[in-house]
């Protein structure tokens, strides 16, 4: 890692202990320059404004579920348990994150507006999971899925909504249960047709 990278991973190392201690609006960024010990001008160097280095932060942190999820996918042999090692981890992944981070609505509608291109690269990096994850069942012969890309997309929507409610600490204690639950569904419509019946 270069210095200027590593200055830049120091900064947001700092930003997110910070934002996981007081919160977005409470952590200024004259509190992420005492903390990190640089100037201002190393600051302003890579970032433009607080809410850039939160995106920052939360660009990385998406990141790192993603590689977890990844990891998670990778140690699981049938698509039925690598579907739910995806969603599982990535649902408490998203939790940690989120609590970590204190995100609340207020907070989401003031950064993800300007965050636009970064949420989408995000979505896009997700749906590989899930591309892989249907292209090797496929090849297995453990589901019948005739477009792999609209199935992808499908599978992150129906999920999407767990991923919310987890992000806003809704049903909680039910999650795994929900998460089973609309597997099975799922899996019911993957399955080749003879064996759905």
């Amino acid at each position: 890692m270069s210095d200027v990278s590593a200055k830049r991973e120091v900064i947001l190392d700092v930003a997110a202990g910070l934002f996981a201690r007081y919160g977005f609006r409470k952590t200024s960024v004259a509190d992420i320059i005492r903390e990190a010990g640089v100037a201002r001008a190393t600051v302003y160097k890579y970032f433009s404004a607080k809410d850039d280095i939160f995106q920052a932060v939360i660009r990385r942190e998406i990141q790192d579920v993603l590689r977890r999820v990844k990891e998670e996918v990778e140690k699981e042999s049938t698509t039925r348990d690598r579907l739910r090692a995806a969603v599982l981890t990535h649902t408490a992944e998203i939790r940690k994150k989120v609590n970590a981070y204190r995100v609340t609505r207020e907070v989401l509608s003031d950064v993800l507006p300007r965050a636009e291109k970064d949420v989408e690269h995000l979505v896009q990096d997700g749906l590989k999971v899930y591309r892989w994850i249907l292209t090797e069942g496929v090849k297995a012969g453990e589901i019948a899925v005739d477009d792999v890309e609209t199935t992808a997309w499908s599978i992150l929507l129906v999920f999407k909504g767990v991923f919310m409610t987890t992000a806003t600490g809704h049903i909680e204690e039910r999650m795994v249960g929900v998460i089973d639950a609309l597997l099975d569904i799922l899996w019911l419509g993957l399955k080749p047709r003879e064996e759905a019946s």
